[in-house]
């Protein structure tokens, strides 16, 4: 974060001559830095940034595939004249470099095996300093290879059969635990990748290649029990409000899937709530930026995609691989994590579990990962706890109903809208 005495706020009777004198700089570095174009335009109250530090910061952040960081990659940055040849440290970051200008381009290039150098990236520093996470679609594997043991005659000595080894017939049918669905610990815990050395009884060198994982022990106790159009007609009794309503808001919610193909309920992970929830506040920001911030992150659009491959917006920046996400957020802070998504057919955030009828989060989220029936239930209590959110359900107060359940943010992402649009379709 960038020091409070890098920046000033203009105020009246000021001119850029006399704050570049007052803070030892020029007028046409102000004006470089700060993207004026007319130093004689300037306006009270307007945020000045008096060093080039303080805006065209850029930092990088190296992960694999599953969002774990990769340590000791070899990496060449080259700005403004310079190339540095640097180090990723165990958290992936390098050491942040400052360009001239937030116009200078910066290219970012990785060290292959052989030597030689590949292009990752070549981004513009920007307005405001920058973090770029770069993700790999590979998995960097720690490990050493040993040489094959050889005869006598300099020849790789052939793997004989391990008479111990059994060979296993997979199952006819699948495997089967509490859920209808193998309950699942696929996501990593930032440990990464783990390999083991060994060898055969020949000699013969191996490496087990295991994943050092965090279980999500909650995914458990899937009924598939889907909701009936009675117990639709009974939550719009309770509310007051029409069938067509309710069908409304879990559509625009989650679509039509509650559960995913592995019967996992579907969530949404909220790095800025993951942010507000963990002790103290914004524990996690610099070390996973990816999973803690306190900005949202942007939608997935057509527009937000080209500003990623422009090097304009990081990808992490985007919403998606929310499974991945929270498992890695749940290794550091369970209860936030938790707290930090939104669940089910009616995408209710975690932290609401008390006033959807839980006690604990952990109640709640063993309710949503139990079927379509419990999330109803959430639901119903959820609106009936704010008399203006049940009085815009009955109304069919659309913009009053978004602003109440999606937040501040509804109109830009058009929440009201497409719940009116939604309800057309059901309303008989």
């Amino acid at each position: 974060m960038a020091n409070s005495s890098h920046f000033y706020t203009i105020r009246s009777g000021d001119t850029l001559g006399k704050i570049a004198k007052a803070h030892g700089t020029s007028v046409a570095e102000l004006c470089k830095i700060n993207g004026i174009k007319n130093p004689n335009k300037i306006s009270v109250g307007q945020r000045l940034a008096l060093k080039s530090e303080a805006v065209c910061k850029v930092g990088v952040q190296l992960l694999d595939r599953e969002r774990h960081p990769i340590p000791n990659a070899k990496v060449r940055l080259e700005y403004c004249g310079k190339k540095e040849v640097l180090s990723s440290g165990a958290n992936g970051r390098l050491p942040d470099i400052i360009t001239h200008t937030p116009e200078d381009m910066v290219e970012i290039y990785i060290a292959r095996l052989d030597g030689s150098w590949k292009q990752l990236k070549k981004i513009a520093s920007g307005y405001g300093n920058k973090l770029v996470t770069l993700i790999s679609p590979k998995v960097k594997i720690e490990s050493e290879t040993k040489p094959h043991p050889k005869d006598g005659a300099g020849k790789p000595v052939s793997d004989k059969p391990d008479p111990d080894r059994k060979e296993v017939s997979p199952p006819s049918t699948p495997l089967s635990s509490e859920a209808k669905g193998k309950s699942q610990a696929e996501y990593g815990d930032g440990k990464g990748t783990k390999t083991e050395a060994g060898q055969t009884k020949n000699g013969a060198p191996i490496e087990k290649v295991t994943k050092d994982q965090v279980e999500l022990e909650f995914l458990k106790g899937y009924t598939g029990e889907k909701i009936t159009e009675e117990d639709y007609k009974k939550a719009a009794e309770l509310l007051g409000c029409e069938v067509a309503v309710i069908k409304a808001v879990a559509t625009v919610e989650s679509g039509k899937t509650a559960f995913d193909s592995k019967n996992r309920p579907t969530i949404l992970y909220e790095r800025h709530v993951f942010h507000k929830f963990t002790e103290p506040e914004g524990k996690y920001d610099q070390s996973d930026p990816d999973l803690s911030n306190k900005l949202t992150y942007k939608l997935p659009s057509e527009e937000n995609k080209k500003l990623v491959s422009e090097g304009v917006l990081n990808s992490y920046d985007l919403y998606g691989d929310s499974y991945q996400r929270l498992a890695k957020a749940y290794a550091l802070d369970k209860v936030a994590a938790l707290k930090s998504c939104s669940w089910g057919k009616f995408q209710i955030m975690g932290y609401n579990h008390e006033i959807c009828g839980h006690s604990s989060i952990n109640d709640f989220i063993k309710a949503m990962c139990t079927s379509e029936k419990e999330h109803l239930k959430a639901f119903i209590n959820f609106v009936r706890s704010d008399k203006n959110l049940t009085k815009a359900a009955q109304e069919k107060d659309w913009a009053a109903f978004a602003l109440r359940y999606n937040g501040r943010g509804y109109k830009k992402n058009m929440y009201d809208e497409k719940l009116k649009g939604a309800y057309e379709k059901f309303k008989e």
